[in-house]
């Protein structure tokens, strides 16, 4: 781990070297490029199998790696989220929030999470104007005070870049470091990315126009680099990439498919085995042929031609996949759903949410882990960068699997039939109003239920006590008339004793 601010004691730390290696692998299998990710794997197969020969072996890509990283970038921001300052600085917020596009750079540092195992926003001021950035962690060097990876004492981050000077290029790279109030900035030359020569302080104001040092400590006395990262243990700063723990698993998978894949592509059009009487003589050149027709003469010998086939055990292949499929959706926490898979039309939200157990408890992980605390410290540096400073910030995400309304609607109702709710609140939870808006809806429910609207009870629903009650009153005879059919033999007695 790195423990001072010298740029050159990188190249000597092992730690560091062997973390930017795996972020390169992860970067590849994140792209899909699975020539470099896989190269060993490669080789052996094309070793085996050399490409000059027809019946090469080829690795079919099945990038599961991106679609891993993209399910949860989608299962985490697609249904939104609010972020809540104080009331009269609301508006600020939501003008920086617009101008930076938050929610995409959101979704860039959740990819870098996911596949690199560590994210990183930046806050900036530029022209006068707060920039809120992901950015990569393969240039994101935190310094640990005395090794303890619980006591950071600043972060550097390197920025490689190039210019042309008189048709030459030219490669610099670019040193932040970031202290508590300030950063100082650097430019080194470099050659074949090994550091040269540290550019003094008016040569990169001249040629560059960066300053030496930033100086924020007045309305910022903290970092400006806030990183995140996936769930990690105690002996260990940095998170672990969604990758790690399913990477063989997915070679595996594209082996076996590639390798069958080959198998039925040469059996496609099968060899046909016969005896030498099947094939026709050619005078000129004195061999013998296949014929060019659909139709095979049967040989003298008895034995008819037939084709070659191969036994491919289809089942037994299928099961094979299954299960290594369901190796990665252990290890990702993921269900097939995740990836459009075994859907059915009519699949509830309770259903959902079953399903994708596992999944919703690797999301609210990665919530709780760094991702709230980090957005809420973003957000009140760049109100503080913005001179509207806030004493609260609340981030509300909104639920990654939406509420499914049919079934809001038939609890909601059947509280109400209970007597455990009111109509006011279901009103108010149906619609998502104020108590106000709801008792407006709710008075005009009551003004639109007029006497001229209220069904009459039917004649088969009176109950006998009424009928009784209207008899004494009534002429019996006239009464008996009116009777309806359906009145059962005890009100006919009852008739008749009047």
């Amino acid at each position: 781990m790195i423990t001072t601010f010298s740029i050159k004691d990188i190249k000597n730390d092992t730690d560091t070297i062997q973390r930017l290696s795996d972020y390169d692998e992860y970067k590849d299998l994140y792209e899909g490029n699975f020539n470099r990710a896989f190269n060993s794997t490669i080789i052996k197969i094309r070793k085996r199998y050399p490409l000059d020969n027809t019946t090469s072996q080829s690795l079919i890509n099945i990038n599961l790696f991106w679609a891993l990283t993209d399910f949860f970038k989608g299962f985490l921001t697609n249904q939104g989220i609010g972020i809540n300052v104080d009331d009269s600085k609301q508006k600020f917020w939501d003008e920086i929030s617009k101008e930076n596009n938050f929610v995409s750079v959101l979704k860039e540092v959740y990819i870098d999470n996911s596949r690199f195992g560590n994210g990183v926003f930046k806050v900036a001021l530029e022209n006068g104007k707060v920039k809120i950035q992901s950015v990569c962690p393969d240039c994101w060097l935190p310094v640990f005070d005395k090794g303890d990876i619980n006591n950071i004492s600043g972060h550097i981050l390197v920025f490689p870049f190039e210019i042309m000077d008189n048709g030459v290029k030219k490669q610099f790279k670019k040193i932040e470091k970031h202290h508590k109030g300030y950063i100082e900035n650097e430019i080194w030359t470099c050659v074949n990315d090994e550091i040269g020569r540290h550019l003094s302080p008016e040569e990169m104001k001249e040629l560059f126009n960066i300053d030496e040092a930033e100086d924020f400590s007045d309305i910022w006395n903290d970092f400006l680099v806030f990183p995140v990262k996936n769930t990690t243990e105690s002996d260990s700063y940095f998170g672990e990439s969604d990758y790690k723990r399913c990477k063989s698993i997915v070679e595996e998978i594209m082996l076996t498919i590639s390798q069958n894949s080959k198998i039925i592509n040469r059996h496609a059009n099968p060899k046909l085995s016969g005896s030498e009487q099947n094939l026709e003589y050619d005078p000129v050149t004195n061999e013998r042929i296949f014929p060019d027709s659909d139709f095979v003469k049967v040989g003298t010998d008895g034995i008819k031609p037939e084709y070659i086939t191969a036994n491919l055990q289809a089942d037994a292949i299928q099961k094979h996949i299954d299960l290594l499929m369901n190796f990665f959706y252990i290890l990702t926490k993921t269900p097939p759903q995740a990836y459009g898979l075994n859907i059915s039309g009519n699949m509830s939200g309770e259903s959902l949410r079953k399903i994708f157990l596992a999944a919703l408890a690797k999301v609210d992980d990665i919530k709780q882990v760094s991702f709230t605390s980090a957005i809420k410290s973003v957000v009140s540096c760049a109100m503080a960068f913005n001179s509207t400073p806030v004493k609260e910030v609340n981030v509300d995400w909104s639920e990654p699997i939406p509420a499914d309304y049919s079934e809001l609607v038939t609890t909601e109702n059947s509280r109400v039939s209970a007597g455990t709710q009111s109509k006011l609140t279901t009103i108010m939870t149906l619609d998502n109003v104020s108590e106000e808006d709801a008792r407006a809806e709710l008075e005009r429910i009551e003004e639109e239920k007029s006497p001229g609207q209220q069904q009459e009870t039917p004649p088969e629903q009176v109950s006998i006590e009424e009928t009784l009650n209207q008899m004494k009153n009534t002429n019996k005879e006239e009464l008996k008339n009116n009777l309806p059919e359906e009145n059962n033999s005890t009100l006919q007695e009852e008739v008749q004793n009047v």
